[in-house]
């Protein structure tokens, strides 16, 4: 077996092992609308602190971003729910990117595929790939298997945070102002 997919199999065994853990511990139970304001309320000062940390924690366990982004407009209002949010999103997508590239390596980077469709993607990301990816966080946002896949290809670091804060800032605005004005689209 080839460095790749023992690396691979370990992604999806840890990426499997904290889904479980969620689950016997209850915090997937815990991660509603209901229970990560609670929670956010019931820290005080260190709201912000336990919404960054339900953020990261939940994007491990697959629950889209928007979803946090919803919690937090609801929860700090328009202004400071747009703050939060984008920040809470860019440490959680930070958080993915190490955990996935340290265990998972980089296997899509010198990926070659038959059918021109599904390699001109991969190309674009290799060749511009501040602007490939800004363009994908702004339709895909903070979604996990995105988070994923672009830790697991060649770009870089700074490429990948340049690009996830320029793109997903104004969905996620957007989207904390609409929450923040009673807006509830959950």
């Amino acid at each position: 077996m080839s460095n790749t997919w023992v690396r691979l199999a370990l992604l999806a065994a840890f990426l499997v092992g904290v889904y479980f853990i969620g689950r016997a511990t209850g915090l997937t139970d815990q991660l509603t609308v209901d229970g990560i304001r609670e929670s956010m309320r019931a820290a005080g000062v260190a709201g912000f602190a336990v919404f960054v940390a339900v953020f990261c924690v939940g994007q491990l366990l697959y629950i889209p971003g928007f979803v946090f982004v919803m919690v937090s407009g609801l929860a700090y209002g328009p202004l400071w729910g747009s703050l939060a949010s984008v920040i809470a999103a860019n440490v959680s997508v930070a958080v993915s990117f190490f955990i996935v590239r340290t265990i998972g390596g980089q296997p899509l980077k010198s990926i070659h595929i038959k059918r021109p469709f599904l390699q001109k993607p991969l190309d674009r990301l290799e060749q511009q790939p501040i602007r490939s990816m800004i363009v994908i966080r702004l339709f895909l946002w903070a979604i996990p298997p995105v988070n994923y896949t672009l830790a697991m290809s060649g770009v870089t670091f700074r490429d990948y945070m340049v690009a996830a804060l320029i793109g997903m800032t104004p969905p996620f605005v957007t989207l904390s102002v609409a929450a923040g004005l009673g807006f509830n689209l959950l």
